[in-house]
């Protein structure tokens, strides 16, 4: 195991977001040869993201699964892996203790 680090904290002025999980709808599709009746019974489906609660709004929410604290100042400036969901398709959402 290698030496260990001090983990720069988070500081909530500069970072106020919270860490969420949001289950949302989303579109199903299938591009191969299926029985009408089988077609007729298809869903859509529900999915389970877990991130960063970035914007949440009457339009879009948007969830960042990764950030990084940059070495000087140990604020945290960058984020990655976020995804864009139409609010509309939101079915919960729930805040996560940390």
């Amino acid at each position: 195991m290698s030496k260990k680090r001090k983990l720069p904290e988070l500081n909530k002025k500069i970072f106020p977001y919270d860490l969420v999980i949001a289950y949302w709808e989303d579109i199903v599709s299938d591009a191969s040869w299926v029985d009408i009746p089988d077609i007729k019974k298809s869903t859509t489906a529900i999915c389970c993201t877990v991130g960063w609660l970035m914007r949440y709004d009457s339009e879009v929410t948007i969830l960042m699964s990764d950030f990084n604290f940059e070495l000087n100042n140990k604020e945290v400036k960058q984020g990655g892996g976020h995804t864009v969901i139409p609010t509309k398709n939101i079915l919960k959402i729930k805040k996560v203790k940390i």
